[in-house]
């Protein structure tokens, strides 16, 4: 008896110990993404990307940086040097959808190496046993046939959303490996929205026109929050372990100062104080598509040194002098009244060197999205942000 108490005790101080690395991963990501909000967002432009696809190919390559390029991966990430590749396989399996769940998230990693190129068997051992990647030759000195290999993977593995990921002109004569991430997630709303109550009404965009969209309408209750300065709401999926996030500025023309104070800190407030409160939503149906060049973005956030010939990675190749020469994210969004659907890719190159209620329920709160908001994909246990953007304009 005293074992099996013994056992039971180790078992839920696991757990904890689990559970606590989860949410300081979720926190490291939230953090990194609205760090990258700022850096990627313009005032006039809508926006869209997928956080955690970036975070999970920055983890990939930090687990073959040295030194002080190991370093200027963990400030950018907001991670300390003892985070492993054992805590991010625990997290990225903690994101995916619950093997119950009606929704698909599904992550992928592939490494692509020049047929001749050795990388370290430690670094190859730690990417496919932490993140599952998938390691392939070819020879990038046949362009087209390397990237329509490499693109045809990236569709296949995103349900074809994400097509024409890297183009031939992005290979160069020094290119040796080819690191990339997709992502892609699928769910209906656990309450779809009724599609003869969608209707065109005015959108007030950010170049103070007003356009003619269609905009989807429910009443029900929400996880509801607001202050003086926004309105925040969640609506679930069907696998209830994702969730659909939208913070409205309370002026038009907010949405500049929602960009500037929205932080992590911000963001755990607003989950601690949400209450169930009875809404009545509309919001726009709407598709983006979007594609970054991410060099700068990354530079200017701290990793400047593994974009120069100082780089080191040596965990991943000692056989040359490895750099990252490009980082490209591209994304995919729709949202109708039948579900969400998404995609994201992160690709880092490296050279040589309506519910009806009953007329006595409360007046329901009108949270009506007509003019620029900011909106997230969430993992409902985690908190951790899986996409996150911003919608300024009809596309």
């Amino acid at each position: 008896m005293k074992y099996g108490i013994l056992i039971i005790t180790l078992t839920f101080i696991l757990t904890i110990k689990i559970a606590a690395q989860q949410t300081n991963m979720a926190g490291s990501l939230n953090s990194f993404s609205f760090d990258l909000y700022k850096q990627l967002k313009s005032d006039k432009e809508n926006l869209f990307f997928s956080p955690f696809s970036i975070d999970v190919a920055l983890l990939i390559a930090r687990e073959g940086a040295r030194s002080d390029t190991k370093t200027g991966f963990e400030k950018v990430l907001h991670i300390d040097s003892n985070i492993t590749g054992n805590d991010a396989h625990d997290f990225v399996l903690s994101l995916k959808s619950f093997k119950n769940s009606s929704n698909q998230l599904n992550v992928s990693n592939s490494i692509w190496l020049q047929n001749d190129y050795k990388i370290q068997p430690d670094f190859q051992n730690k990417i496919q046993t932490n993140y599952f990647a998938d390691i392939f030759h070819v020879n990038f000195a046949d362009k087209l046939r390397s990237t329509t290999i490499i693109n045809n993977w990236a569709a296949q593995k995103t349900n074809n959303l994400i097509k024409n990921l890297i183009s031939p002109d992005q290979i160069t004569v020094s290119t040796k490996l080819v690191l990339i991430n997709a992502i892609y997630f699928s769910d209906r709303w656990d309450k779809e929205f009724e599609k003869y109550l969608t209707k065109k009404n005015d959108f007030y965009g950010v170049n103070n026109d007003t356009v003619k969209i269609n905009f989807m309408h429910e009443s029900g209750y929400y996880n509801y929050f607001e202050n003086a300065d926004f309105q925040f709401i969640s609506k679930e999926y069907a696998g209830k372990d994702k969730l659909f996030c939208v913070i409205l500025p309370k002026k038009r023309g907010g949405i500049s100062s929602i960009d500037t104070i929205m932080n992590k800190t911000i963001l755990d407030s607003i989950f601690k104080y949400e209450t169930s409160t009875l809404v009545d939503l509309s919001i726009p149906k709407f598709k983006l598509e979007a594609n970054y060049s991410l060099n700068e973005t990354l530079s200017t956030l701290g990793l400047k040194k593994a974009f120069t010939v100082d780089a080191d990675f040596s965990g991943i190749s000692n056989t040359s002098r490895l750099r990252i020469n490009n980082v490209i994210h591209k994304t995919y969004i729709e949202v109708n009244e039948e579900k969400t659907e998404a995609a994201a890719a992160t690709t880092i190159y490296f050279s040589d060197g309506l519910i009806p209620y009953d007329k006595l329920a409360p007046k329901p709160k009108e949270f009506n999205a007509d003019h620029p908001f900011m909106f997230m994909i969430i993992d409902s246990k985690t908190k951790g942000i899986i996409f996150l953007g911003r919608y300024v304009k009809q596309q």
